[in-house]
């Protein structure tokens, strides 16, 4: 498959305005060049640099763009249409703002050809000494007794296990999920959350998504983990805005529900947590800010959840919660 990447050329002021817009449109991962977020980066007290490359320097007078990766297919076709009408809309609104010039460039990358570009980065490695994440084209490199293999090929999808909210997911449902259990993985994006539940004991894991690219990669690495049909489903849709797809899902069926996106899009789904939980059931909600904290708690409580655990990694937490 090809993808498109769409680069929106704007000022430091714009970067928050148009990632807001994307975020909207259900685009929750964008690639961030700004000279302020460089300088920012490189005078942080609480580093301690001996050098850095003198490619990144050329940071210090880049243009302030943002950058998205869609599918070149419909749904990515129909994205890239919204964008267009939306920074359209940011240059007649926003005149007395200076927004740099918000022009769009596209070009076509080979997913072969960037899968193996980064490929040399992504290395097994070890969560909470209970399941090795391994990408599908590394051999064992290190002694496997006692601990599950999951193996992922994420593809342009997110979700390789790496990152600080992705991990403090897995530790969560390991912490928590007992065999037999039933569990909903919303946003699945590589279906990583999926399939170490099922691979820890889970009976079943529903996954849904925005992306149709997701829901393909998703089925794809529980194959390589011998998960299929008669254990994991995925579907595509807004599970905000669409019954029948709630309805799919199913009601008061799940005893866990697994969440890694960002505050914003958490809350935005969170009343339909009780709808699709059993009582009792949990909510592991990771991807926050810590500044987002306090409103994502005060969510899940006038939800009827109750807070059972708080985990933190850097600047990003994980939410552990139980409904009532």
């Amino acid at each position: 498959m090809n993808w498109t990447e769409v680069s929106i050329y704007t000022t430091t002021n714009g970067i928050e305005i148009i990632n807001g817009a994307l975020m909207k449109l259900g685009i929750n991962a964008a690639v961030i060049e700004d000279a302020s977020v460089f300088e920012d980066f490189l005078h942080d007290d609480s580093m301690n640099w001996d050098y850095y490359d003198e490619e990144l320097s050329k940071m210090k007078y880049c243009e302030s763009c943002i950058k998205v990766y869609l599918a070149e297919n419909n749904q990515g076709n129909k994205l890239l249409n919204e964008i267009r009408k939306f920074i359209d809309v940011l240059k007649d609104e926003n005149k007395d703002i200076d927004l740099g010039r918000l022009e769009i460039a596209t070009r076509i990358l080979n997913d072969e050809d960037w899968a193996n570009n980064w490929k040399q980065y992504f290395k097994p490695f070890v969560v909470s000494d209970k399941i090795i994440i391994k990408p599908s084209w590394e051999e064992d490199t290190e002694s496997t007794e006692g601990k599950i293999i999951l193996e992922i090929d994420p593809g342009m999808s997110f979700g390789t296990g790496q990152h600080h909210t992705t991990r403090l997911c897995i530790e969560q449902i390991i912490k928590h999920l007992y065999e037999g259990m039933e569990v909903l993985d919303m946003g699945c994006g590589s279906g990583i959350l999926s399939i170490a539940a099922i691979l820890l004991g889970a009976k079943t894991s529903v996954g849904v998504d925005i992306d149709e690219n997701a829901v393909r990669i998703a089925k794809e690495n529980a194959a390589l983990n011998n998960i299929y049909d008669d254990r994991f489903t995925v579907y595509c849709g807004d599970v905000t805005g669409d019954e029948k797809l709630q309805e799919s899902i199913g009601s008061n069926k799940y005893d866990m529900i697994a969440v890694n996106i960002i505050a914003q899009i958490i809350m935005g789904m969170s009343i339909t947590f009780p709808k699709f939980l059993k009582k009792g059931g949990l909510v592991v909600a990771s991807g926050i800010i810590k500044k987002y904290l306090n409103d994502v708690v005060n969510d899940f409580e006038k939800l009827g959840f109750e807070i059972m655990e708080i985990n933190d990694s850097e600047e990003w937490v994980c939410v552990t919660a139980k409904l009532k």
